[in-house]
């Protein structure tokens, strides 16, 4: 110990006789070994109080899971009558005024909603609001505070629960694109008269995976009367809206939605376009089919495919010279196989043309016809 305290000493008198790069190099190794030691104690005391966290918190989920099975699971699988009042004395046990406890429960209360169907996650809903466990939640929602606020929305769309319906439409509008994009998910997910009411202030893009995750929620909505998409298929609306709309019109077969998808073929956007043709074909738009056939040579790529997919799904037979002549004359693949493909989709009505195909066709474009045949291949 004296020889390193003596050896510190010289390093510390001899420190300023040092050339700068050897001064450069002691300091940095310096922070270096002391920025070591002190994350390798932060991450034993953060891992020691994670640990005596959960050690805390196994008596009060086991409880918890003791009381939810016995007066929640069992009696609604046991086949007994909704109860219109909850023994909430039962609950009484748990220290729920206690944040941390009642965070725990809240947790236990979401897993059960998303393992459990039937009349359960309406109990489990009711017990969180009789317990008055959403009101945290509540106040976080109006706290200004990021991490609040996307908790707040998690925990209650977990549990199913509009509050603060007005001050949440102001979050649809965030700057910050997480609340923002929460904020959504949560209105689709839980507004039980309007939950399309922002689309029509939608400023800023629904990214795809949030396209995504809205069409998901509202395909698994079969509490509400879907409203007719058709009213956000304008051009006054932001086009990300346009897109999902077009998709859910066509997803739950609204027809009422052709002619606003018809006139939103002359939107300058080619990807919209070629959304728009995409959902027509969906939709078996017979009206359609001339329009289409007419716009196909003044359009990209992108939308020449779509509109060859979309005369296949129409399959009115009307088109089948047209998708042969694309067959028999474009040297774009992809064109080819798209047309090979809605020829075959006519069925019966092209049974007669794919034989003589089949043998007025050479090379690739026979192959291509060949290929589209097998049903086992899709677009």
């Amino acid at each position: 110990m004296s020889s390193f305290r003596q050896w510190l000493e010289d390093l510390v008198y001899y420190f300023a006789y040092f050339p700068l790069v050897i001064q450069i190099a002691i300091i940095v190794s310096v922070l270096a070994v002391a920025g070591t030691v002190l994350a390798y104690i932060y991450m034993i005391i953060y891992r020691w109080q994670k640990e005596k966290q959960a050690q805390k918190e196994i008596p009060l989920r086991e409880k918890g899971d003791e009381l939810l099975l016995e007066h929640i699971i069992y009696k609604s699988l046991g086949g007994a009558d909704t109860p219109v009042a909850l023994p909430l004395e039962a609950f009484s046990v748990l220290p729920l005024q206690k944040p941390w406890a009642a965070r725990v429960f809240i947790s236990q209360l979401i897993a059960y909603r998303d393992n459990f169907t039937g009349d359960i996650p309406l109990l489990l809903r009711q017990l969180y609001l009789e317990l008055g466990l959403h009101r945290a939640a509540a106040a976080a929602l109006k706290s200004g505070r990021r991490k609040q606020v996307i908790n707040a929305l998690v925990e209650l769309s977990g549990m199913g629960v509009l509050l603060e319906k007005d001050h949440v439409l102001t979050l649809t509008q965030s700057s910050d694109q997480h609340i923002r994009e929460m904020a959504r998910c949560y209105v689709v997910q839980c507004s039980p008269d309007a939950p399309f009411e922002f689309f029509s202030h939608v400023q800023e893009p629904l990214l795809l995976w949030e396209q995504f995750e809205l069409f998901r929620i509202i395909s698994l909505r079969k509490d509400i009367p879907m409203p007719s998409f058709a009213r956000w298929i304008d051009p006054q609306f932001h086009p990300s809206v346009i897109t999902l709309c077009l998709k859910l019109a066509a997803y739950f077969q609204q027809p009422e939605a052709i002619p606003a998808m018809i006139r939103m073929l002359h939107t300058e956007d080619e990807q919209l376009r070629a959304v728009t043709i995409n959902n027509l074909g969906k939709l078996m738009a017979l009206e359609a089919e001339p329009i289409l056939v007419e716009m196909y040579p003044q359009q990209p790529d992108s939308c020449k495919l779509e509109i060859l997919k979309a005369l296949g799904r129409i399959g009115s037979g009307n088109f089948i010279g047209f998708l042969q002549q694309q067959l028999e004359h474009t040297e774009d693949f992809l064109l080819m196989k798209h047309a090979a493909h809605s020829i075959v989709a006519h069925k019966a009505l092209a049974s007669g043309l794919i034989t003589q195909l089949q043998h007025s066709l050479t090379g690739t474009r026979q192959q291509v016809l060949q290929h589209s045949l097998n049903p086992l291949i899709k677009y």
